[in-house]
């Protein structure tokens, strides 16, 4: 009866110690973070091989790929990329998001390449090739920008 009594408390023991080694490993993972990468933009190289009122659109696309977004009858490609932040116990964390804006002409040629960056919910020009009148199409890059982390609970109003 002693052998009985001494054998459970070894096995309780046992079960005690996998308990902590087991909610010790759940604290561990879950203050990892995952790092995620969305969208795909071209690389300073690839835009370098454009050539500003000589590439159409077609050459383009051939050259850099296809945009995620284009605007207003194809005369604006939009390449977007997020970079999020993914602890395992909190909502993703924007940490990057880039932007970069082709345009064409009228006669489908292109005519200005820009790259933006947001940094404190305000975009920012990192990089831009030619541009005649300024951004004239603001607004579009901004709402691309806020729409793609989707809606947060202070803009739902929560």
């Amino acid at each position: 009866m002693i052998q009985k009594a001494h054998s459970s408390g070894i096995k309780k023991l046992s079960y005690i110690r996998v308990i902590v080694v087991l909610v010790f490993a759940c604290f561990a993972f879950s203050c990892t973070t995952n790092i995620r990468n969305h969208g795909y933009i071209p690389s300073k190289s690839e835009l370098d091989s454009l050539i500003i009122g000589k590439d159409n659109k077609q050459s383009v696309s051939k050259k850099i790929g296809l945009p995620a977004t284009a605007g207003w009858e194809g005369s604006y490609f939009y390449y977007v990329r997020s970079t999020l932040n993914s602890p395992n116990l909190i909502s993703d964390q924007l940490i990057e998001r880039t932007v970069v804006l082709i345009s064409f002409d009228e006669r489908s040629l292109l005519k200005n390449i820009e790259t933006f960056s947001v940094d404190n919910a305000t975009i920012v020009r990192l990089d831009y090739r030619v541009t005649e009148t300024g951004l004239d199409n603001k607004n579009i890059i901004q709402q691309i920008i806020r729409s793609i982390s989707g809606p947060s609970a202070s803009s739902l109003g929560l």
